[in-house]
């Protein structure tokens, strides 16, 4: 069959594929019928297509039941011309309460220059015709409408939806323009290097050294190292990808000789970095040390100036002790006073060694010392803001709902900002919180600088620890663990990066013993030592903490195997799907959910008062007849709480999870797989041996285990600039 090329005018929308493709019905110039059949390669997002648009569609015509359909081949949506814009402003949805009448007299009033009054949004000229309203409405309308437009060339050119959108957002209705332009640009939107690299050179003809290619080549190596925890990178790694990239030693060697003239990257004397990293960094390194120093809008606080009255401090610490009945120790006494008077602290420490203890005889040496003070707990992930609550008896967020929820302009003079698990915020986090903090608030950081480091780019807390001018001290002898179980001998060998002397594995009993085995064993025998522990499925007094999420000693299948083995005959739970009715609940992972069930909650919900990360177990499954039915009993942290439909999507198996998401709880005994991977690392096994409290035992891979603890810290080996900037800030003031 030959193909031909109709211009069709949409008069309604049959059927829109939930992943693209579209049926529509429209009529060409002479009044022809058709029915257009898009498949999803040829309008992938069929939420484009619109009544009143003209679309160019190509492919072969066929009867079907009395109409005549057009199986397309290609479909291109046309913008509106003079001729046709009467039509499309007439039967937009977009254009509602705007009729034919109405169109018309718009083109009579400006003729074929009314596309240029709406496409420059002259809403003045507009209202020559229609209200203020109806022309603000017309504008958007084909603003949205040229978006859909550039929509399908990206898509054409081979974008996904996901990156295209986030183009047309950015650059509107000039995005194809831009990319025409550069198409290195997409490389801004995280669109992949080879699909970038094959659009430029072979199909907009793009020459292999152009300047646009070798800078977006530079470009994309910055990227690739924030994505890696850099902010920077040394010329001799940059050098090496971008022959990777750019498969040429002499471009590669071209593009470091480039002059610095884009704005896109820097080169800071042997390094290169991301314009957008330089500038978080330099900002963090200069809001330190303003709060640092005390500084309030160039004014010294009384704080700086160090008016707050010791022996009040000394009071209150020895009214607490009293209340408590007990002392605190020296470096934890010393720990409130450095803290009460500084504005910048830190208080560090590993896991167990007292930093709550801290932080209560603070908060009462503060408000005794300035009553009506407002002190903000803040941690990154939502369990461990709920662990905080529960330790100090106050109200705790994380960072993110801080940012949110709490306007500046509510911090009173002198608030104190208290953020816990510091090793884990990275420069983009800690940009944003002291973006949001006004001047003359306290800061106080917690956390260990051995422990996890941030999932994002950069070190805060690392470049801090060890600064002469931030005020801080250090917490050494572990509380959580007794010196008995061994635990706390095994954990400060590990922060020494030294091979610990693992005791033998016997069953249930404590220390810390290594169990050896073959990685196609791993799942089989932490699944055997979970029995041998005691552990049963029902509580999380025996919890396995895994490096991965997937594969073998994964999170997912050693949760699979522990729900079908203790809770598959029990009720399963069940909810509300729009689609089936009532269906059985299952996790991503389709693994259902039963009665009996360990669970974690992976939302922040504070309607429910639920953080991520919070632990629980399903206690009854629950009548379902609609979507607003309660689905489930469950408990977590102790708390009864009735999960609805929307709620049940948050959980998933909590028998074993990751290491990161373990960081800020404890459990009685922990077991560990170990296999060889590029996430085991020095601080991953520290964090989860810190966990537990009686036993923790290793299962796998001796040998990786060795290696990782012995070589340095994956966030030693992070290129980063903060700590040079730091620095040179205190030098320079």
């Amino acid at each position: 069959m030959s193909i031909t090329t109709f211009q069709l005018r949409v008069t309604s929308v049959r059927s829109r594929g939930t992943c693209g493709g579209v049926i529509f019905s429209g009529v060409t110039d002479a009044q022809e019928r058709y029915v257009a059949v898009c498949d999803y390669s040829v309008i992938n997002d069929a939420s484009i297509v619109d009544k009143g648009q003209h679309w160019s569609i190509s492919g072969t015509v066929v009867a079907w039941n009395d109409e005549r359909q057009i199986k397309a081949a290609s479909a291109h949506l046309m913008r509106p011309s003079g001729r046709n814009i009467v039509e499309w402003i007439a039967n937009s949805t977009l254009c509602a309460g705007i009729g034919h009448v109405k169109a018309a007299k718009l083109y009579a009033h400006f003729g074929p220059d009314l596309i240029e009054h709406i496409n420059t949004k002259n809403v003045a000229k507009l209202t020559e015709v229609l209200s203020p309203q109806a022309a603000d409405l017309l504008c958007h309308a084909f603003e949205q409408h040229n978006i859909a437009s550039t929509l399908l060339w990206l898509d054409r050119i081979g974008i996904n939806r996901r990156i295209g959108q986030k183009i047309a957002n950015f650059y509107g209705a000039d995005a194809q323009a831009k990319i025409e332009a550069n198409p290195y640009r997409l490389v801004s939107f995280s669109e992949k290097w080879k699909a970038v690299d094959d659009l430029a050179r072979n199909r907009l003809g793009i020459k292999d050294e152009d300047r646009r290619r070798i800078e977006a080549a530079i470009e994309q190596v910055l990227y690739d190292g924030v994505k890696n925890g850099h902010t920077c990178l040394p010329s001799s790694d940059v050098k090496s990808q971008l022959y990777n990239l750019l498969n040429s030693a002499l471009l590669a060697k071209k593009a470091l000789a480039l002059d610095n003239g884009t704005t896109q990257y820097i080169r800071v004397g042997d390094f290169y970095q991301p314009a957008g990293t330089y500038i978080i960094e330099t900002y963090v390194a200069t809001r330190l040390r303003e709060i640092a120093c005390g500084e309030d809008g160039g004014q010294r606080s009384l704080l700086a100036d160090n008016e707050v009255d010791e022996d009040t401090i000394d009071r209150s610490i020895a009214e607490y002790e009293a209340d408590q009945g007990f002392q605190l120790t020296a470096e934890q006494r010393d720990a409130v006073i450095a803290s009460a008077g500084s504005h910048l602290s830190l208080i560090l420490g590993g896991a167990g060694t007292g930093k709550t203890t801290v932080l209560k005889a603070l908060y009462r040496a503060l408000e005794t010392s300035q009553p009506g003070i407002g002190i903000y707990q803040l941690a990154l992930a939502g369990r461990a803001a709920q662990r905080m609550s529960e330790a100090t008896g106050r109200e705790s967020m994380t960072i993110a709902a801080f940012l949110n929820k709490i306007d500046p302009s509510m911090l009173g003079h002198g608030s104190v900002i208290v953020v816990d698990e510091g090793s884990m915020v990275d420069v983009i986090l800690m940009y944003r919180l002291l973006r949001h903090i006004p001047p003359g608030a306290q800061l106080i950081l917690l956390g260990d600088p051995s422990q996890l480091p941030p999932i994002g780019p950069g070190l805060v807390l690392h470049a801090l620890a060890g600064h002469p001018s931030v005020v801080q001290t250090e917490l050494k002898v572990t509380k959580r663990q007794s010196s008995a179980s061994g635990i706390p001998a095994v954990a400060g060998a590990i922060r020494a990066h030294q091979i610990p002397e693992f005791g033998k594995y016997t069953g249930k009993g404590s220390g810390v013993s290594f169990v050896s085995c073959a990685d196609t064993e791993l799942d089989e025998t932490a699944l055997r030592i979970y029995e041998e522990l005691n552990g049963d499925g029902s509580d999380y007094r025996v919890q396995i903490l895994s490096t991965t999420r997937n594969s073998i000693g994964g999170v997912r299948g050693l949760n699979a195997a522990l729900h079908y083995k203790y809770h598959q005959e029990l009720d399963q739970v069940q909810c509300y799907d729009s689609q089936f009715g009532v269906v059985g609940a299952i996790t991503l992972e389709k693994v259902p959910l039963h009665v009996g069930d360990l669970v974690m909650f992976t939302e922040n919900d504070y309607l429910l008062g639920l953080r991520n990360g919070s632990l629980g177990v399903i206690l009854e499954a629950l009548p379902v007849t609609d979507e607003a039915s309660d689905c489930c009993r469950a408990e977590f942290d102790g708390t009864e709480y009735i999960l609805k439909t929307s709620q049940i999507y948050a959980l998933t198996h909590a028998y074993a999870i990751t290491i990161h998401k373990s960081q800020g709880s404890q459990f009685e005994r922990v077991i560990i797989p170990i296999r060889q991977s590029r996430l085991l690392d020095q601080t991953l096994i520290y964090t989860a041996v810190t966990r537990g409290v009686e036993q923790v035992v290793f299962v796998g891979d001796l040998r990786a285990a060795r290696n990782a603890i012995v070589a340095p810290a994956a966030a030693t080996r992070r290129h980063v600039t903060l700590p040079k900037l730091l620095n040179s800030e205190w030098h320079l003031k």
